[in-house]
């Protein structure tokens, strides 16, 4: 039944993105300890977390952008603030529906972040050969930058956890109207 498709398509997508967040925070902490066992914990936490500043900017701008486009206001962006596990934060006041803009600003570095990357290895891959070296060089770098921040903090489950009914109808609407199916 085709509507079952839809309903099952829906389901896979909307667990799709923080699952892929959980999947790369895991791959990270993985990357992170090996890098540790060779360079030593203080070079590889600057390594992972200073060196690769870009992905700290666009990790905690998705989480702002995302809260903007629902509605939110953006009170205060802090890219470094080490506290705890975390490196950065975004303050904003919900307005309108606050499930909604809680559950779609909590998964924005995944989102946000694939499509970025996703769209910088499409612009290497295909216009690759006609850049020069350092060009290359530098788009490897926010590519991985970029990867390496594209986890979700405890705080941002929480915020998606609460929304998931309402983000699980939105996506199984965008299906239905696109007649998208994965099966």
């Amino acid at each position: 039944n085709i509507y079952v498709n839809y309903l099952l398509t829906a389901l896979i997508l909307t667990f799709a993105i923080p699952g892929a967040g959980v999947v790369i925070e895991q791959f990270v902490k993985l990357l992170y300890s090996v890098t540790a066992a060779f360079l030593g914990d203080s070079f590889t936490y600057f390594i992972f977390n200073r060196l690769t500043f870009i992905g700290v900017f666009h990790h905690e701008l998705s989480h702002a952008l995302l809260a903007t486009v629902t509605g939110a206001k953006v009170t205060k962006i802090v890219f470094f603030h080490p506290d705890g596990d975390r490196l950065g934060y975004v303050e904003y006041v919900t307005r309108g529906n606050i499930i909604i803009q809680q559950a779609l600003a909590s998964i924005a570095p995944v989102f946000c972040g694939a499509l970025t990357s996703a769209g910088i290895y499409y612009y290497l891959t295909v216009y690759g050969a006609a850049l020069a070296v350092w060009q290359t060089v530098l788009l490897w770098y926010v590519f991985i930058s970029i990867i390496l921040h594209m986890t979700m903090s405890r705080q941002d489950f929480k915020g998606l956890y609460r929304g998931i009914p309402v983000v699980y109808l939105i996506v199984f609407v965008i299906v239905y109207i696109c007649k998208f199916t994965l099966f």
